[in-house]
C-alpha cells in the first residue's frame, strides 16, 4: 500500500509571525502619527494663543491711544484726519514677549473710520478757536431793549437752544418755555419758564463780545472793499435756467434787489433761484443818500429761493449751480459737515437791512476755517466812509492840437491858471474853429472805483478874447475814463457865451443834482481820469486864449460803515428796539407773516444790531454755530413740528464728530520681528470701536470709547 507523506507546518508559522509583525507596525505607526499630531496641535494652539494675546494687546493699545492721544486737527493738512496724530498705524515694535530666550514680537494696528459715521461722514474739527462761546450771546445794556425776547409756539414745543444762552441785559420768555443743555445767564432777570442744567442765574456779569473780524480783514491789501457790482437787470437774460446768478463784491441798491427777488406775474424771473457764488458780499445800501438810487435801504426777499454758497444736492454732493428747485436746508455746503466747505460772508454796514418775506426760502452757508467762526452774516461794528476833498484836477498832456493853436497848446500853457496861454490870432469876419484835446484830470486818490458817489463836479475853463465876442462859442467834449481805463460815454459841455473881451472863468456844473451822466459814470465804472476836447468857434476878427482846464471834483467811494448814527445820521438800526415799531428796525428778519424757510449755516455776528426772526415752517436748525447780536427776537408761528435746538452752537469735536465715530482697528503681530505693519505681519484681531466726544473739551479724560465687537482671526 501507498503511504501517505507527512505536512510540513512551517509555511502558516511564518504568516502568523508576518501578521503580527504587521498589526504591531500598526499600531505603533498610529502611536506615533497620534503622538506627532498631538504636538502639532500643541504647536498650533501655542502659537494661536500668543498671537490672540498679542492682538489683544495690541488692539488695547490702541484703544487707549484714541483716548488720551491727539487727533490730526489740521484740515490743510494732506494727513487729515488720523487717529493716531499724523498717521492711521500704530506702530508697536518690540512689543509682545516672546517664549524664554526668543526674541519678542511686534505689532500694528490700523484705524479706518466707518464710511457712516464721524470723520468718513464728513463731520469736521470744532474747537475754542472756530466757534462762539455760547449759542446765544446778546450785547445789549439798553435797560429799555430786551436782550432776549422769545415766544415759543406753546407750552408744549419748548423753545430749544444748544449751548449756553447769555444776555448783556435781560431774558423774556412771552409764551412757552426756552430749553438748553446747559446754562442760561441774564444781567438784569429773567421772566418765563426756562429749563437749563445748571438753572438759569439771571444776575451775572456777561462775557464780552468776542469782537470777530470779517473775512476782508484777513485779505491782500486787507479791508479794502470788494468790487462793486451792480443788481442783475430783470430780465429773461439774467435767469437762465431759472437761477440768476451774483458775483462776490459790494451792492449798494437795496430797491434793485428787492425788485428783482419780488415775483410777480410781469418779473421774468419770478421763482428763480437767486444764487450768491462763495465769496465776500458787502451790503451797504446807498438808496437813502445817493440820488441815482431810490427807495429806502431795506433789502426783501419776497419770492424763490436765495442760496449762498456751494450748491449741493440732497444727499451733499457739491454741484456746478444749485438745483431749481433747491431743497432747503441742503441747498449749500455747510461748514459743520466739511472742511472743504467754501461759502459765504454777508457783510452790511450803515442802515442796511435784510428781509425774507411770504413764502421765500433762503439758505447762507459760510466757510470753514480751523482757527476762525465760519461767520456767514456779519454787521460791521467800526468803520467809516472817507470823502476825497474837492479840488481841482489839473491835465496832465495834450494829446491833439490843430494847426490854429498850434504849438500853444502844451501843458506849461495849459495846465494853471497864470500868465500863460494856449492861443491863436483870427483875422477877417469868416468863421473858425481851433481844436485841441488835453488829457489828465486823475482823481485825489489816483481811482475811484466802481461805486463811488460824485458829490462836487463842474468843468472850470479860464478863456479871452481881444474882439468882439459875442458871435464866439465855445463847448468841450467830456470823455471820462472808468477805473480800468476804458473810455466812456462823451458828454457835451457847452460853455457860457459872452459880450465881454476881458479874461472870463466859466464854472459849469457837471453833477446834476447827483443824477448826471458824469454822476452816474462814477458810480457805475469809477473814475481814473478823462480827456476833454475843447473847441472854439470864432466868427470876428481877434485873438483867443486859453489859460487852463480844470475838473473840480468830489466824491465818495465805498467803505465799510458801522452801523451806527455816526455814520448814518438817524440809523434806525441804532434805535432802542422794542418789537419792531416805527423808528426802529432789525438787520435781519423776517415778515410777520412769514411761512417759507431760512437758515443760516455759520456764525451769525452782528452785536451793534438786532435780529428779529418769525418762523413757522422750520425743519431743521435756523442759526448753526451761535449767534451775536444786540438784542434777539424769535416768534414761533403756525404749526411747528420741528422739536430739536432751534439755535446751536456744535460740541467740541476733534475731527471726528460730536455725534461720534465708529472706526475698525485691525491688529497685525510680526512674531520674533523688530518691527511690523499691515504688509509684513499676520492679521490677528479686528475690533469695532465707537468714539464719542460729549460737550464740552474733547482732551483726556472726556473722550468716550466703547467696544462694539472684538473677533480673533486664524
Amino acid at each position: 500500500m501507498t503511504r501517505r507523506p507527512v505536512r510540513d507546518e512551517s509555511g502558516a508559522a511564518l504568516v502568523l509571525v508576518l501578521l503580527l509583525v504587521t498589526v504591531v507596525a500598526l499600531v505603533i505607526g498610529a502611536m506615533l502619527s497620534l503622538t506627532d499630531t498631538s504636538l502639532r496641535t500643541t504647536v498650533a494652539v501655542r502659537s494661536q494663543a500668543a498671537g490672540w494675546y498679542g492682538g489683544e494687546a495690541a488692539v488695547d493699545a490702541a484703544i487707549t491711544q484714541l483716548r488720551l492721544g491727539s487727533f490730526n486737527n489740521d484740515p490743510t493738512s494732506p494727513s487729515y484726519p488720523k487717529c493716531f496724530g499724523t498717521t492711521d498705524t500704530l506702530a508697536l515694535s518690540n512689543f509682545y514677549p516672546g517664549s524664554t530666550g526668543a526674541p519678542a514680537s511686534s505689532a500694528a494696528v490700523t484705524c479706518s473710520p466707518d464710511p457712516n459715521t464721524g470723520a468718513g461722514g464728513g463731520l469736521v474739527p470744532i474747537s475754542g478757536p472756530n466757534k462762539p462761546g455760547n449759542a446765544i450771546l446778546t450785547t445789549g445794556s439798553n435797560p429799555a431793549e430786551d436782550g432776549l425776547n422769545v415766544k415759543a409756539l406753546n407750552n408744549s414745543t419748548p423753545f430749544v437752544v444748544h449751548g449756553s444762552v447769555v444776555s448783556s441785559s435781560n431774558i423774556r420768555i412771552s409764551n412757552g418755555s426756552l430749553q438748553t443743555n446747559v446754562g442760561v445767564y441774564a444781567r438784569t432777570g429773567c421772566t418765563g419758564t426756562i429749563v437749563s442744567n445748571p438753572a438759569p442765574a439771571c444776575a451775572t456779569t456777561p462775557p464780552p463780545d468776542p469782537g470777530y473780524f470779517y473775512d476782508p480783514h484777513y485779505a491782500s491789501p486787507a479791508d479794502t472793499v470788494p468790487a462793486y457790482r451792480p443788481v442783475p437787470a430783470i430780465a429773461a437774460a439774467s435767469c437762465p435756467g431759472k437761477v440768476v446768478t451774483f458775483q462776490p463784491g459790494y451792492y449798494d441798491d437795496a430797491a434793485g434787489l428787492t425788485a428783482l427777488m419780488a415775483g410777480g406775474g410781469s418779473n421774468p424771473c419770478r421763482g428763480s433761484v437767486w444764487w450768491f457764488t462763495p465769496g465776500t458780499y458787502y451790503f451797504d445800501f446807498h438808496n437813502g443818500s445817493n440820488p441815482l438810487l431810490s427807495g429806502g435801504d431795506l433789502w426783501t426777499i419776497g419770492d424763490g429761493q436765495l442760496v449762498a454758497g456751494t450748491p449741493t444736492d440732497a444727499s451733499g454732493a457739491v454741484l456746478s449751480r444749485p438745483q431749481v428747485p433747491a431743497t432747503v436746508p441742503g441747498a449749500c455746503q455747510n461748514p459743520i459737515k466739511s472742511v472743504s466747505a467754501l461759502g459765504v460772508q454777508f457783510i452790511f454796514g450803515g442802515d442796511s437791512q435784510l428781509q425774507v418775506a411770504g413764502s421765500a426760502d433762503a439758505e447762507l452757508c459760510g466757510t470753514y476755517h480751523s482757527g476762525r467762526p465760519p461767520i456767514v452774516f456779519y454787521g460791521l461794528t467800526a468803520g467809516a466812509e472817507s470823502p476825497a476833498a474837492v479840488s481841482d484836477r489839473p491835465l496832465t498832456a495834450v494829446t491833439a492840437t490843430d494847426a490854429l493853436f498850434g504849438n500853444t497848446a502844451s501843458v506849461p500853457n495849459l495846465a494853471a491858471a497864470d500868465a500863460l496861454s494856449a492861443s491863436w490870432t483870427k483875422a477877417g469876419n469868416n468863421a473858425q474853429t481851433g481844436t485841441f484835446t488835453v488829457d489828465g484830470f486823475a482823481p485825489t486818490l489816483g481811482t475811484a472805483p466802481a461805486g463811488s458817489v460824485l458829490t462836487t463836479a463842474a468843468l472850470v475853463v479860464k478863456y479871452a478874447n481881444s474882439g468882439n465876442t459875442s458871435q464866439n462859442s465855445r463847448s468841450v467834449v467830456l470823455t471820462p475814463r472808468g477805473a480800468s481805463g476804458a473810455a466812456g460815454t462823451p458828454i457835451a459841455v457847452p460853455l457860457p457865451s459872452t459880450s465881454s473881451s476881458g479874461s472870463q472863468t466859466a464854472t459849469v456844473d457837471l453833477l446834476g443834482g447827483g443824477t448826471s451822466a458824469l454822476a452816474a459814470a462814477f458810480h457805475s465804472s469809477g473814475f481814473s481820469g478823462a480827456s476833454a476836447a475843447y473847441s472854439s468857434t470864432l466868427k470876428q476878427a481877434g485873438t483867443e486864449s486859453v489859460d487852463t482846464i480844470q475838473l473840480r471834483l468830489g466824491y465818495t467811494p465805498p467803505g465799510f460803515r458801522a452801523e451806527t448814527t455816526a455814520t448814518v445820521p438817524g440809523n434806525c438800526l441804532a434805535s432802542t428796539y422794542t418789537g419792531g415799531s416805527a423808528g426802529q428796525c432789525a438787520v435781519l428778519s423776517t415778515s410777520s407773516s412769514y411761512h417759507g424757510r431760512a437758515y443760516l449755516q455759520g456764525t451769525t455776528y452782528t452785536p451793534n444790531a438786532v435780529i428779529d426772526l418769525t418762523l413757522s415752517n422750520i425743519t431743521a436748525q435756523v442759526l448753526r454755530f451761535g449767534v451775536i447780536s444786540r438784542s434777539l427776537w424769535i416768534k414761533e408761528t403756525g404749526a411747528i413740528s420741528y422739536i430739536g435746538p432751534v439755535i446751536e452752537v456744535p460740541d467740541n469735536s476733534p475731527g471726528f464728530g460730536p455725534g461720534g465715530t465708529v472706526v475698525y482697528l485691525n491688529a497685525y503681530l510680526c512674531e520674533a520681528a523688530a518691527t511690523c505693519g499691515p504688509g509684513t505681519g499676520k492679521l490677528r484681531l479686528r475690533a469695532r470701536v465707537y468714539l464719542f466726544d460729549p460737550s464740552g473739551s474733547p482732551s483726556p479724560p472726556a473722550r468716550q470709547i466703547i467696544v462694539q465687537s472684538w473677533a480673533g482671526q486664524r
